[in-house]
């Protein structure tokens, strides 16, 4: 790869234009609204099974203390 690809192409350079700051206001609305419905989808998937995992081991703790292998509580 030499240099000269690097550089950008003067017509291309020349047909730059400011962008509104309208739209960037737009545009980070949509990726911050995305972002939140993702992660929205994310934690409604895996809360369950988060809460899941505790109740087992809730569960297993009480039986331990049932059992007597955590001191005599009968």
């Amino acid at each position: 790869m030499t240099d000269d690809e690097d550089l950008p192409i003067r017509g291309l350079a020349e047909l730059e234009t400011p962008v509104s700051g309208t739209f960037l206001q737009q545009f980070r609305r949509r990726v911050y609204r995305r972002t939140a419905t993702a992660q929205l989808a994310y934690f409604s998937w895996s809360l369950p099974g988060a809460i899941l995992a505790e109740f087992f081991s809730i569960l297993v703790h009480l039986f331990a203390v049932v059992d007597g292998r955590k001191g005599r509580s009968k």
